[in-house]
């Protein structure tokens, strides 16, 4: 919702860079929901944030920093959409692990 409404108005990394973050990060909490279960498949994305944000802060400057890369860059795309893809399959494979009681 956030993202949808946020498409009318100017956003500073574009919307090319918006769509690249969402899908790297739902890639990502696909993957901790296969790890970890899908009720606490948001911890991955808040770990990769905070991960990011300290390679940002260090000067790390590799595609899988995809959020401080700029919103056409390649290798960042690539990356968070690899990162996509992987969720997708491992999903599709194993399932989100749920407990018993759920």
């Amino acid at each position: 919702m956030l993202a949808a409404g946020s498409a009318g108005g100017h956003l500073t990394v574009g919307s090319l860079g918006l769509l690249r973050d969402s899908v790297g990060l739902t890639g990502v909490a696909l993957l901790t929901a296969a790890l970890i279960g899908g009720s606490l498949s948001w911890t991955g994305p808040l770990a990769y944030l905070v991960l990011s944000t300290y390679a940002i802060q260090e000067g790390w400057t590799t595609p899988g920093v995809w959020p401080d890369r700029p919103p056409h860059d390649h290798g960042a795309a690539i990356c968070a959409a690899l990162v996509f893809a992987a969720g997708v399959a491992v999903i599709a494979v194993r399932g989100a692990r749920d407990s018993s009681a759920e």
